[in-house]
């Protein structure tokens, strides 16, 4: 297929989340440990409160940053400086219940960072606190408790694979037409202002290619909507097996599809265009239909919007059609036109 499926779009699920996650779970942490950071102070144990305030300070100052929506200062890992040695502390002082703390430390790391540096913060985590245990209190509550964080840390990436897997596929039912598979107009939009930004930023070139597949209302009324929906799936298959993998292809209407095509000025699409509509044409004669196409190519032109752009692909497009369809219709070819800036 030519297009890549929304996850490889290099979207994280928890991406937009992850911030009032993070939020939520600092509030909470921060209104819990102050009593217990309190109570150690009256305990004596001056050490082990300095340690709870220094975890209480870095979610403390990141709570704050996201509640005046700006991005956390500080790198969550960071929290494992005073976590560590104060998870220590109340080993040695309180026995195995001080290692209680970092049940909850693994559900703040997977759901507050990214998948990767989570696990890095828990497998860190679990390695020295491990090592703690086993140095204050043995090797039996070592195991133990080894076991059951290591099996926390697996349910909690378990959990996110779910949370991944129901992305994908509400994604796949929001920006993938259900029939042919190609992205529909709703993911098109938001890839073409992808283009028209990076060409602003980059100059970068990119066309698109405006297909219509001809005399489709005869197919349908001649051999049914069967047959017409495998037409459909046919032509898409078939660009997709020709196009590159980085090129997105969308669903725009009952019989047009849109060809993005990054990184191609008007010409090499052209050159592209002409291969698919002769490609189409010699490849589905056993549709139980003569199959052809008529492709309008418009390559983007520096200040103008996404709807000059789909405006200059669809006359590109008409200008093949009136001229005996089956063929294909640079913008070049029209009359000369000028750039539109965005509204």
């Amino acid at each position: 297929m030519a297009s890549t499926s929304p996850v490889e779009l290099g979207r994280d699920p928890l991406g937009a989340y992850r911030a009032r996650i993070m939020y939520s779970l600092a509030t909470a942490a921060v209104l819990l440990l102050v009593p217990f950071a309190v109570n150690a102070f009256i305990q004596g144990n001056a050490a082990l409160a300095i340690g709870i305030l220094g975890g209480v300070a870095i979610l403390g100052v990141n709570a704050i940053a996201v509640y005046l929506k700006r991005p956390p200062p500080i790198p969550l890992i960071l929290l494992l400086v005073p976590l560590v040695p104060a998870i220590g502390i109340s080993l040695k002082v309180q026995g195995f219940w001080g290692a209680l703390w970092c049940y909850p430390s693994v559900l703040l790391f997977t759901f507050s960072l990214s998948r990767r540096m989570a696990n890095v913060c828990n497998v860190l985590m679990l390695v020295l606190i491990s090592a703690l245990v086993y140095h204050f209190i043995g090797l039996d509550y070592t195991i133990r408790f080894s076991a059951t964080l290591a099996l926390t840390i697996v349910l909690a990436n378990l959990i996110l694979g779910i949370v991944f897997d129901l992305h994908r596929r509400l994604l796949d039912q929001a920006n993938v037409d259900p029939l042919t598979g190609a992205f529909n107009r709703r993911h098109l939009e938001r890839c073409l202002s992808d283009a028209i930004e990076r060409q602003r930023r980059t100059s970068a070139p990119a066309s698109l290619l405006l297909v219509d597949i001809d005399h489709f209302k005869r197919i349908n009324d001649d051999l049914g909507h069967a047959a017409g929906d495998g037409v459909l799936r046919a032509v898409v298959e078939l660009i997709g097996k020709r196009s590159r993998k980085l090129d997105l292809l969308f669903r725009i209407g009952g019989e047009e599809f849109m060809l993005l095509l990054p990184d191609t000025r008007e010409g090499a699409a052209a050159v592209v265009a002409e291969q698919l509509r002769a490609s189409i044409e010699a490849s589905l004669p056993g549709q139980a239909a003569r199959v052809t196409v008529s492709i309008g190519v418009s390559e983007l032109r520096p200040g103008e919007s996404m709807d000059a752009w789909m405006k200059h692909a669809d006359e590109a497009l008409y200008a093949a059609k009136n001229a005996g369809r089956n063929r294909v219709a640079p913008t070049g070819t029209l009359p000369l036109r000028k750039a539109e800036s965005p509204a």
